[in-house]
């Protein structure tokens, strides 16, 4: 997802704003760089009567936050009256120290004007980000970017779409969720459809749609030991599955697998899924909508495919993170041979994908409902050797960059999503701007 922020310079008619323009200007160049699309207007705003219109004009343009730099000092009357326009998205006051000209520290008074700046949102209880520093200062630049894509991300939950198909699965209450709750703090709508639904599609669909998905299967791994029939059913779901998403404009989709389709249908979703996840769409199971609000979080700012899993073991400061066949085939480990196999488990029946995950930094993440909150647990860590985990389901050993056993007593649910790279600070500002509590470790 590419971020779109509005880029307000604010300043004082006797103040020298030829500073403050030609640092936004470069500040907006950097942005660009990073896919971050800035509404700009090239003119300080020196009263109160244009910044609000100019406030106005960047509502038009659909922007998901604002950045509202500081060129000089500024009176709080000024800046209060375009940030009350746009106090319903994310916010971020930009000031700077004193910087060198002609070989001696100068100032043009903005730092001075964040502090001002500071204590009036306090008392009027309106939340923002500070950032401090030059624009030339990476990392003032890493802080607007990060301020950034969470404000996207921030707008993008609100428009989600999410399929739940049944309910949580074998009694899982960290699973379960308030519908409204959800939907006012956190964003998405939730869209409950009946497994009968899922079943039903899978009826009508026809051989040349079932081949289609056994040849991109075989495209994209080696099929072993997995009865025709089974994958004619694997090719079923994964034909009425994307029936849904389209039907239903879908964003994200989480199955009730256990048990009407593990053992009632007789084939379990997690390939059908893993394809589906490559293809854009997240893909989640057991009904754990939290998880899957956490996996679509993770697809927002990394726009890669997100993989999940249950933390089933730890030693020292590693833990196993393994799904039950769940992995998207983007993720494999370029090292392993990509497999598609039977689970393998007396009484339930399908493939599942069977290759370990890269290695390299990630991000693990789970979005957790309290009584009329949420918490947001994050962490990172670094993907190490592994194994398939006995023998056949997809792993991944992770070495945690914090205590692993306070990592462990921290968790809410065996369920953590995951993607590659170190994702940490946008996580903490989405969390400043959805007001919940940020549980970084």
């Amino acid at each position: 997802m590419q971020p779109k922020i509005g880029f307000i310079v604010a300043g004082h008619r006797d103040y020298p704003n030829d500073v403050g323009i030609n640092m936004a200007r470069k500040a907006v160049e950097e942005l660009k760089k990073k896919n971050i699309e800035v509404i700009f207007f090239d003119q300080p705003q020196l009263d109160s009567i244009n910044a609000r219109k100019t406030a106005i004009r960047l509502i038009s343009e659909d922007v998901d936050g604002v950045v509202f730099f500081l060129g000089t000092w500024i009176e709080a009357p000024v800046a209060i009256a375009a940030l009350r326009e746009v106090e319903h998205l994310p916010i971020a006051l930009w000031g700077f120290p004193m910087f060198k000209k002609n070989s001696r520290l100068d100032s043009t008074g903005s730092l001075v004007a964040l502090f001002v700046l500071q204590g009036t949102l306090r008392r009027m209880g309106i939340p923002f980000k500070s950032i401090m520093g030059t624009t030339d200062d990476k990392k003032a630049i890493s802080q607007v970017i990060s301020f950034s894509r969470a404000s996207c991300v921030k707008k993008a939950l609100k428009r989600t779409r999410l399929g739940l198909v049944g309910y949580a699965s074998m009694g899982m209450y960290p699973g379960t969720f308030d519908h409204a709750l959800l939907r006012k703090i956190i964003g998405p709508e939730v869209i409950h459809l009946d497994n009968y639904l899922l079943i039903n599609k899978t009826i009508k669909v026809s051989k040349i749609k079932m081949q289609d998905f056994i040849s991109k299967l075989n495209e994209k791994a080696t099929v072993e030991g997995v009865p025709q029939e089974v994958l004619e059913k694997a090719a079923r779901l994964y034909q009425a599955l994307k029936e849904l998403i389209d039907g239903y404009q879908l964003n994200a989709v989480n199955l009730k697998c256990q048990y009407e389709l593990s053992q009632v249908y007789g084939c379990i979703p997690c390939v059908p899924m893993s394809l589906l996840s490559d293809e854009g769409i997240v893909c989640s199971c057991e009904g754990d909508v939290l998880t899957g609000i956490t996996m679509v979080v993770l697809n927002y700012l990394s726009n890669q495919a997100i993989y999940y899993g249950d933390v089933l073991d730890f030693r020292n400061q590693d833990i196993l993170l393994s799904s039950c066949g769940f992995a998207p085939f983007s993720l494999a480990n370029p090292r392993d041979k990509i497999k598609v196999r039977e689970i393998g488990h007396p009484g339930f029946n399908g493939p599942i994908c069977s290759f370990t995950l890269k290695r390299g930094k990630l991000t693990l993440a789970r979005l957790n409902e309290k009584v009329g909150d949420y918490t947001f647990l994050f962490t990172c860590g670094e993907g190490m050797e592994t194994e398939l985990r006995q023998g056949r389901f997809p792993a991944l050993r992770i070495k945690l960059n914090t205590d692993v056993q306070e990592f462990l007593y921290s968790l809410e649910s065996q369920h953590l999503a995951m993607c590659y790279g170190d994702w940490t600070q946008e996580l903490f500002d989405l969390c400043h701007f959805l007001n919940i509590k940020a549980n970084k470790l």
